[in-house]
């Protein structure tokens, strides 16, 4: 091949060559001042937002104090107690059981159990010192008595049945021993006991001539015709308790009192109480 033919075949070729090699460069890495800065990695996210750069503009972590939440988050807590002591007047309801536990005349032996209901009114002196006002009435049901008079050689009425009725009234001075939700209390006091028995079968009960010395039965003195009628007797009493304070105004708790009579403080106890308590509080 001459080289006037060789020329002309370059001369053909040269502008393919330069596209090719235009193609070739556009698809290379940049060079020179052209090259482009590689791109930052991304950034994690932060749990709580963008950290600020003072550590005073951060805000306040969630409560509790960025800890795992509890069930009771965001409940309303009240800011008083569930229960409140600090009263000035407690009206209680008190049902009780009631033995005497002296002989009456003509019956069987001790003790004449029966019940009843009491209402006592609790008023406050001090924050561990009460003064209460109480009544009560209990029923203790008997039955008819009857024995064997050999001189007469016949059964005799010796008592009759029916009810023994118990009214009690009086003051008396309340300590209590705790001031919580569980409150122990002691009284002391003094009042008067009214007691109604059946009509008589014999001397010394109700309505009856009076035994030899002027003797009647229990709730029953000698009048000046020589007959037992119906006389409050004084007595004294000491009793212990426990309430336990439900909420702002109830309470409930037990309690159990022994009597005595004045005139006859040997005799202990003559009459014994022992209740369930039902309170409301102001």
């Amino acid at each position: 091949m001459s080289g006037q033919q060789r020329s002309d075949r370059l001369a053909r070729r040269g502008p393919i060559a330069l596209a090719l090699l235009m193609c070739v460069g556009g698809w290379g890495p940049p060079t020179g001042t052209q090259a482009e800065a590689p791109a930052p990695p991304a950034r994690t996210p932060e749990p709580f937002g963008e950290v600020p750069r003072d550590p005073d503009d951060a805000s306040f972590m969630s409560p509790p104090n960025n800890q795992l939440g509890q069930w009771s988050a965001g409940r309303q807590r009240p800011i008083t107690r569930g229960f409140d002591d600090d009263h000035h007047l407690q009206l209680t309801a008190v049902p009780t059981y009631a033995a005497f536990r002296v002989p009456f005349i003509g019956r069987g032996s001790t003790p004449l159990r029966g019940g009843g209901v009491g209402l006592e009114l609790d008023v406050r002196v001090l924050r561990w010192l009460f003064l209460r006002a109480y009544a009560s009435h209990t029923i203790h049901p008997v039955f008819e008595e009857t024995g064997f008079d050999e001189d007469a050689n016949e059964v005799v009425l010796l008592a009759n049945g029916g009810l023994v009725q118990a009214t009690n009234t009086g003051i008396a001075v309340v300590y209590a021993l705790d001031i919580g939700r569980f409150v122990p209390r002691v009284d002391v006091g003094a009042g008067l006991l009214f007691v109604r028995s059946p009509s008589a079968a014999q001397p010394g009960q109700w309505g009856a001539e009076c035994r030899q010395g002027g003797v009647c039965d229990l709730g029953l003195s000698c009048s000046a015709d020589e007959l037992c009628q119906p006389t409050p007797l004084p007595e004294v009493h000491a009793g212990v308790g426990l309430d336990i304070l439900l909420g702002q105004r109830w309470a409930v708790g037990l309690s159990l009192r022994y009597y005595a009579m004045i005139r006859a403080l040997a005799q202990l106890p003559v009459y014994v109480h022992g209740s369930v308590r039902l309170s409301v509080r102001f």
